[in-house]
Order: C-alpha cells, then structure tokens, then sequence
C-alpha cells in the first residue's frame, strides 16, 4: 500500500513539474517580437510618429545626373539594383517634385534602395506615376527583415501622386522599393524619417499562448485541490 502511495505521489508530482514547464513557456516572449504598420496617408503617419522629430529631404543637393549607380545626399544614398532599367532609368528628374524642383526615380521591374546615415523607425516618402503600366503590388522590405505591402493590384494615373509610409518598433537603416509591374517608372520626392519610440506589439498567436498559459494554471489549481498536493 505505502509503495503504491509513494508511487501515485511521484506521479502527481511529475505531471505538475510538466505543467508549470508548460505554463513557462506558453509565458516566454520573442525578444526580437516587432510590429510594423504601413500608412497610404500622410495625415495617419503623422499621428503615429506624434512629437518626434522628422527630417525631410527632398533630393534638391543630388546632381541632376542618370545613369549612377547610386545617388548620395547629405541623409541617404539612394541606389538602383536590376539591369533593365538602372543604367538608363534611374537618377535625379525634375518631373515630378512634390517639393523643390527635382526627385529620384527607377522603374521596375529593379528596385530602389534608401540607406540613411542613422537606423530610423519611420520612413515616408511621396510616390508619382505609380501603377501606370497596369495593376501593381507595391513593397518594401526594410534592412530589419520587415516587408511593408503599400498597395496590392494598385492602378495609377499618368502624374498622379500618392503617399506611403511604415513605422517599425525595430529600428532599421535602409529600406528597398518594389513593384510587380514591369517597366512601371515610378518617382519618390520629400522623405520624411524619423527615430520614433515604438513599443512593440505582441502578434495574434501570443495572446493564444497567453489564454493557453492561463488555462493551464486554472488546470493546475483543479488537480492541486482535487488530489490535496503541494508542489
């Protein structure tokens, strides 16, 4: 009888071990958890970075040259990757400033890269004659390993302008520019970055280990008054 107590004791004993392990980890958080959210409106953005401060640059320094393959302005380099259109379709134009007299451009399907002298959080960037050559998907992914989708089967018209933007809670230092749309030329005037303070949010699977953790906690007080054992 005492051997078969002693033996029930032990078990009991290891299933609460295996449930307070469980509850540990149900409860452990991703350290490199971050939230990003992508804005098409500039009023938004603005009221996601709130009071911190904002640079603007808006391409007036860069030489008004095509065919580099890479563009550097006192904030950022801006440089062209792909061989369809970089050696001829990329540099500074005076299209389609929306600011100042000039702004950078590329055309799909290369890609565009910003690279800022310090990480930042938030980035925006005024985007001309977008979706002109059919419904595109416009992204980006930030040098954090973020992918930011603006707009998805996206159709423009000839010299129109729109505004995308994206806030991180994990800062990052250069973010690239893509379309789905082949040979859609694409102009980008008055970059708005900034180094806002942005806790990160927890994604939907956290809240279910949390509920998940909290279920079992409620399991474990059951067992515990049920079968009178103290761990």
């Amino acid at each position: 009888m005492a051997t078969t107590m002693i033996t029930a004791m032990k078990s009991k004993i290891h299933f609460l071990k295996y449930v307070f392990v469980a509850i540990l980890a149900c409860f452990s958080v991703n350290s490199n958890l971050m939230a990003s959210i992508t804005y098409t409106d500039e009023a938004s953005f603005s009221a996601a970075i709130g009071s911190a401060a904002v640079a603007i640059e808006s391409f007036e320094s860069l030489p008004a040259e095509n065919g580099a393959s890479s563009l550097a302005s006192p904030a950022v380099e801006v440089s062209c990757d792909g061989s369809a259109w970089c050696s001829g379709f990329f540099g500074v134009s005076a299209i389609m400033p929306t600011d100042g007299t000039q702004g950078v451009y590329f055309a799909t399907p290369d890609s565009i890269t910003f690279t800022f002298l310090e990480p930042i959080t938030a980035f925006a960037v005024d985007v001309g004659d977008l979706g002109t050559r059919g419904a595109t998907d416009f992204s980006a992914v930030l040098s954090n390993g973020t992918t930011a989708t603006f707009f998805t089967d996206y159709t423009g018209t000839s010299f129109g302008q729109s505004f995308v933007g994206v806030v991180d809670s994990v800062a990052f230092s250069s973010i690239t520019f893509y379309g789905t749309v082949m040979d859609d030329g694409i102009y980008f005037d008055r970059m708005q970055t900034a180094l806002a303070d942005i806790p990160p949010v927890p994604e939907p699977n956290h809240y279910v280990m949390l509920i998940t953790g909290l279920g079992l906690v409620g399991v474990l007080a059951a067992y515990r008054k049920r079968n009178k054992v103290s761990i």
